[in-house]
């Protein structure tokens, strides 16, 4: 994995090209991965996204915690001929990154031991042991992949917690490092340690330890339990630990870091230096039932974070989920009809959703990099934090309270409880 600086700027971050594998296209960063669940991007076939999402070549950020069951069948699939990962789930030419856990699902705490790692799947907790992690990484043989590492630390964490995390992923990547050669894959070294500047820079020294090449970028990790946690987080105290971490880490390695964070803390983290994140806050809004209408381009409308599809008051709005959006959803579309789609559990209402907030999200990305390049951030981090108007928004997202059950979302918009 390449990666080059294009500009760097103190008020707004660095704009970068990043190439995956040889051969492959140059991406330009920050960049912005599709988050997927079992390999699949969620409610979007592969020629639904590639038709009316982004015809551009993607990253997609596969997770072990969705995908281990395909182990054993993803030996054979690479045994049987020179195919990779994104093949095997319908995404051909497609890079990928593999991560441990599912940042669209809030991951439980807990079941840490000295010598596995907890590994939270659809069949129950499975365990991980160094050895046996790197042996799945050989079976998928992603682009790229993270190392082992305990990130079951947030905000409330103890002291004794936070530390014991540092320590049990320095012993989880004193093997990985030793027996990285035997995976034909770029590593992302892990950097934890919670809230704790201590237990961040004693996690960033093991890292800056190792030889040159050892590793190709950095994922900070640790920061919140995945789901709708990272949408709540109290940025002040988020920003002031990022901070102390890339005040320490190489400029010349890509940073990433996953969740759902809102929009605002997302660019304030680019600001920061961060270059890599992914759509999974695109995917909460979705389940969630709501479809993403922030402002990212200077206009004379107040804009707000997002519409609310079940609501009552748009039942009989003929006109568009947001009035300058391209997408599918908004040019053949209209909220009434979103509605209505909701109200009758159709299945065609998530897939409309997703293909609008993915849209929308993707678009910002690339404001976001427009605004990079010219030196412009903090006014568009002032306009994402105000929406045009005199406060600010809040783009936390609650978990519906109209969804009956998790398993009626598998076939469309859950009935509202009556």
């Amino acid at each position: 994995m390449k990666f080059a600086i294009e500009s760097i700027s103190k008020n707004s971050g660095r704009l970068g090209q990043l190439r995956i594998k040889d051969g492959g296209p140059e991406l330009r960063t920050p960049l912005l991965l599709q988050t997927t669940k079992g390999g699949s991007i969620p409610w979007l076939s592969a020629d639904v996204f590639e038709s009316h999402v982004s015809q551009k070549p993607q990253v997609l950020q596969f997770t072990l915690s969705t995908m281990d069951q395909m182990t054993e069948a993803l030996t054979q699939w690479h045994s049987s001929g020179d195919r990779g990962l994104s093949d095997y789930v319908g995404f051909p030419g497609h890079l990928n990154i593999l991560l441990l856990r599912d940042p669209c699902e809030t991951t439980p705490s807990g079941g840490n031991d000295r010598d596995i790692q907890p590994l939270f799947t659809r069949r129950g907790k499975e365990s991980l042991t160094p050895e046996r992690y790197m042996e799945m990484v050989a079976s998928f043989k992603p682009d790229v992949y993270q190392g082992l590492c305990d990130a079951d630390t947030n905000a409330e964490s103890a002291k004794k917690r936070v530390q014991k995390s540092a320590d049990r992923t320095e012993k989880f990547m004193h093997y990985i490092y030793e027996h990285r050669d035997k995976v034909e894959s770029t590593l992302l070294a892990p950097i934890v340690g919670g809230y704790c500047t201590f237990a961040r820079t004693q996690s960033i020294k093991h890292v800056r330890e190792q030889p040159a090449g050892s590793y190709g970028g950095y994922i900070l990790e640790g920061f919140h339990t995945n789901g709708l946690t990272a949408t709540t987080l109290e940025s002040s105290k988020l920003l002031s630990i990022v901070e102390h971490c890339i005040k320490q880490l190489e400029e010349d390695k890509p940073r990433i870091m996953t969740g759902a964070y809102t929009p605002l803390t997302v660019v304030e983290l680019i600001s920061q230096g961060i270059d890599v994140f992914d759509t999974s806050y695109a995917y909460c809004a979705s389940l969630n039932f709501k479809a993403l209408t922030f402002g990212f381009v200077q206009d004379a409308v107040e804009h707000v974070p997002f519409l609310d599809i079940t609501d009552e008051a748009i039942k009989e709005e003929f006109k568009p989920l947001l009035s300058n959006c391209s997408c599918l959803t908004c040019q053949k579309h209209t909220r009434a009809y979103l509605h209505h789609l909701y109200k009758t559990n159709e299945l065609l209402g998530p897939i409309l959703l997703m293909v609008h907030n993915l849209h929308h999200y993707m678009a910002f990305f690339e404001a976001i990099r427009q605004s990079v390049a010219n030196d412009s951030l903090p006014q568009l981090i002032e306009l994402v934090r105000n929406q045009n108007g005199k406060s600010q928004v809040d783009y936390s997202i609650s978990a519906n309270t109209k969804v009956i059950s998790k398993a009626t979302m598998g076939k469309g918009f859950a009935a509202a409880a009556v």
